[in-house]
């Protein structure tokens, strides 16, 4: 069980962080961190996925940022020795998913999936007592956006409808 504050909010404030993955072998999620620094768990529900995790303390072997604050993951594919000289000075956990499993992925931690087979899955992320503060204030701006999407919508169907009812016609009422 994994405690999710999100659900102590009405539904139609929570984000929608659940997903059924359905992927093809070799298909993959290059490395990364889940949105807004939530945990997940993935319940692999056929085929099997490989995981790469890196612990939040061996994240600089793997993750630069810029100053101009750009951020790069290495990719785990290619191997890139230039740009990520520390890749193999971390401690990487692997791990690999069967039909059955569920995997949990805390806050901060890197990861990179990869389908060894044809695959299904099922995931969700979530802020949990832990992490809530750190998820607070992305949450906040979503919500903020999504309020903000809601009212473009609004207006948009009415400057339609008042159009409708003119006939088509240019509304000069505004000049």
């Amino acid at each position: 069980y994994f405690p999710d504050k999100f659900k102590m909010v009405a539904p139609q404030f929570q984000p929608p962080f659940t997903w059924l993955f359905l992927g093809p072998k070799g298909a993959f999620s290059p490395l990364h961190r889940d949105i807004w620094m939530t945990c997940a768990w993935m319940a692999q529900m056929e085929g099997q996925k490989r995981f790469v995790f890196f612990p939040p303390k061996d994240l600089h072997c793997a993750y630069v940022r810029s100053e101009g604050g750009q951020e790069a993951y290495a990719d785990l594919r290619s191997h890139n020795l230039e740009a990520f000289p520390d890749l193999y000075s971390g401690h990487p956990i692997e791990a690999v998913l069967s039909p059955g499993d569920v995997v949990y992925i805390p806050s901060k931690w890197a990861h990179y999936v990869e389908c060894l087979t044809d695959s299904v899955s099922l995931t969700s992320n979530f802020a949990n007592p832990n992490n809530f503060k750190k998820v607070l204030v992305p949450y906040t701006r979503w919500l903020e956006k999504r309020r903000l999407a809601a009212h473009m919508v609004h207006v948009a169907k009415d400057a339609v409808l008042k159009y409708r009812e003119n006939g088509g016609a240019e509304d000069d009422d505004d000049e």
